[in-house]
């Protein structure tokens, strides 16, 4: 009886999912020195990113034709509109280290508020990550015009693994990142 009782023991642990992988679209925080804000900084506002309902999940999700598949391994470490929010904050925080760039809830009136809202992100089984954005950077003054824009990013490359497919879009979070003109 205890030979039975080991066995399917045995048999259930063998049958186990591998491990979940969670992922995040952020980089490891840079160790270089920070530089001195002052007294009155100025201090951009990143809002959380707009995302279609389909795809502000933790499902990790390639596109093949009008289907979009999800991993069976790997899921993001949040919801993706707040991965996104937080890799685009980074990428403009590293491009303007003379100001404080942040996405966390403010006591005061930031001196710029950048709003994103997308309306395509997409890696095919292709290997072709696609994002469509428009973009709004509020001045704190309302006398000051507002810069609206938009654009269209693409990236290529493997998407065998699940990394491969953040790999892909990081590369155009980073092109949008570099196309939003933060001024000081």
């Amino acid at each position: 009886m205890r030979g039975w009782v080991v066995a399917w023991v045995l048999l259930l642990a063998s049958c186990a999912a591998p491990p979940l992988a969670l992922y995040t679209l952020g980089t490891p925080p840079d160790t270089a020195g920070t530089v001195p804000l002052g007294a009155h900084p100025v201090v951009i506002d990143v809002a959380r990113v707009a995302l279609p309902d389909a795809l502000d999940t933790q499902e990790i999700m390639v596109r093949d034709g009008s289907t979009l598949r999800r991993s069976s391994l790997g899921r993001w470490a949040s919801r993706l509109s707040l991965g996104i929010t937080d890799r685009l904050t980074q990428r403009l925080a590293e491009r303007r280290p003379d100001v404080l760039v942040t996405d966390r809830p403010l006591a005061e009136t930031p001196t710029l508020r950048v709003l994103v809202n997308i309306g395509r992100l997409d890696v095919s089984v292709a290997g072709v990550a696609t994002l469509d954005a428009d973009w709004l950077v509020v001045p704190r003054d309302p006398k000051a015009p507002a810069r609206r824009n938009r654009g269209h990013f693409s990236a290529t490359g493997p998407v065998a693994t699940d990394q491969d497919v953040v790999r892909l879009m990081g590369m155009v979070l980073d092109q949008l990142a570099a196309a939003i003109d933060v001024p000081g």
